[in-house]
């Protein structure tokens, strides 16, 4: 007589349909991890990215407009600084521009023929269909030539929604200045600028007034 034959091993189809529902369980409760920490990696960069911004606008700005100067001829006529109003992208905003010579130059490059003054601008490229626009400061080494080397463009912020200021004169506050026409620099200038949200990061507008302590009271 032969043997008889030994039971079959197996997975019934009820328990292979519970093993995939678990494992589907596992998977969605790791994915959902995972999808929570990306979403923390970049809240927290965007909310970095967006301090650095601030940051950089406020310390250059203060740094290179407390140093602003403008002597008349009879002090031997030398300096600039002429601030200009720009278009809006919304109402009641404004994208100015500021040019002018300043005393904070710092020398990076050996042997180039810098000085501590150089001519500095700040303005905004607009985008109008993003609705915001990217602050480029330039800044000129050497004020006596044309070289490449002695002009240089940076982006100082992108997603600029305004970009306002704004010249003490005595007892007000004056859109537009010209060092050239008023024969000496505003007491103080106001700067506000607005920046669009960036990812998670809520829309900024920053304000601060900066002292021109080379101004003639």
């Amino acid at each position: 007589m032969s043997p008889a034959p030994s039971a079959q091993c197996g997975f019934t189809l009820i328990e292979v349909v519970v093993a995939i529902a678990l494992l589907a369980v596992v998977v969605t409760l790791v994915y959902g991890a995972f999808a929570r920490s990306l979403d923390v990696t970049r809240e927290t960069a965007d909310a970095t990215e967006r301090v650095r911004q601030v940051q950089l606008i406020t310390e250059r700005l203060v740094d290179e407009l407390s140093a602003a100067y403008w002597f008349p001829e009879s002090s031997g006529g030398s300096g600039r600084f002429e601030g200009t109003t720009g278009p809006a992208l919304e109402p009641d905003t404004r994208m100015d521009k500021l040019v002018w010579t300043t005393f904070a130059h710092r020398r990076y490059v050996e042997g180039r023929p810098e000085s501590d003054v150089s001519e500095v601008a700040y303005r905004v490229e607009v985008d109008a269909e993003a609705g915001a626009g990217r602050l480029v400061r330039e800044e000129r080494s050497n004020l006596l030539t044309d070289a490449s080397w002695a002009v240089a463009s940076d982006e100082v912020a992108e997603g600029v929604t305004e970009f306002k200021l704004r010249y003490r004169a005595d007892a007000e506050w004056v859109d537009a200045w010209d060092a050239a026409q008023r024969r000496r620099l505003p007491q103080a200038v106001e700067v506000t600028v607005g920046l669009a949200g960036i990812g998670t990061a809520p829309p900024e507008r920053l304000r601060t007034v900066v002292s021109l302590p080379l101004a003639v009271r």
